[in-house]
């Protein structure tokens, strides 16, 4: 398999991770998003408002997670060592995150003081803000793995101008490409991930941060074996 295949399938994986953690940060963190910021942005405004059971702060926070590791990412990942088809810094940032996810793993419970919610918030929000721009450094079909609206929209616009191509009778046909699959199945397996930890964390709450914790496992071992001393195409350098 080549490695650009490979690589396709560490983000889908990532996407998959992303909806398991929103689910895991709307049921057990106080109703906030810890990948969709969009999501917690629309809960600061309607917590103004007053709405029953939701939390400024809760949402601030995970948004303030958030940019930190958007920042942080950003940072690490600035610069010429971090270009490549792999970063070795990409990485980096995976190890990280794994990190917070066995943190998250052996702090979370299902008696917490508000204190500890926060930091759990933090943790989880941090960890999908550093996936967010690591993904976005790798450039696959401007797939962010949590920011997935563009993503649908993107399959819609192209699957409209295929059938209208098609039937309306140009003599160019617009075709649905890899990149249009690719978007289609982040959406896709974002919801699975979300379906898979909303009946996980019904019967066994706070089991589903296995999940990810086992995915980025899988994807560091994939990494370091198989994406060293590649070029930007994916092939082993010459000699």
């Amino acid at each position: 398999m080549h490695a650009k295949t490979w690589r396709s399938g560490i983000l889908m994986l990532l996407c998959l991770s992303a909806g398991i953690v929103d689910v895991i940060g709307y049921i057990h963190l106080g109703r906030v998003f810890t990948a969709n910021m969009t999501g917690n942005i629309v809960i600061l405004g309607m917590s103004f408002a007053h709405v029953a059971e939701l939390s400024f702060l809760r949402a601030a926070l995970a948004c303030l997670g958030f940019i930190a590791g958007n920042a942080a990412a950003a940072f690490l990942l600035s610069g010429a060592k971090a270009k490549g088809f792999w970063p070795a810094r990409i990485t980096l940032i995976l190890f990280v995150q794994l990190a917070f996810y066995l943190v998250f793993a052996a702090l979370a419970g299902p008696v917490m003081s508000e204190t500890l919610l926060h930091v759990l918030i933090l943790l989880l929000s941090s960890a999908m803000g550093m996936q967010t721009t690591a993904a976005r450094k790798l450039g696959i079909a401007g797939i962010s793995t949590t920011v997935l609206t563009n993503n649908l929209a993107s399959v819609i616009e192209d699957f409209v101008a295929f059938f209208r191509s098609r039937f309306g009778g140009k003599a160019k046909s617009a075709k649905v490409n890899g990149e249009t699959w690719l978007r289609f199945t982040a959406v896709a397996i974002y919801c699975f991930g979300a379906l898979i930890a909303g009946i996980a964390e019904i019967h066994m709450p706070f089991s589903a941060i296995w999940i990810p914790i086992i995915i980025m496992a899988i994807i560091l071992i994939v990494a370091l074996n198989m994406f060293r001393g590649l070029d930007e195409r994916g092939k082993p350098y010459s000699d």
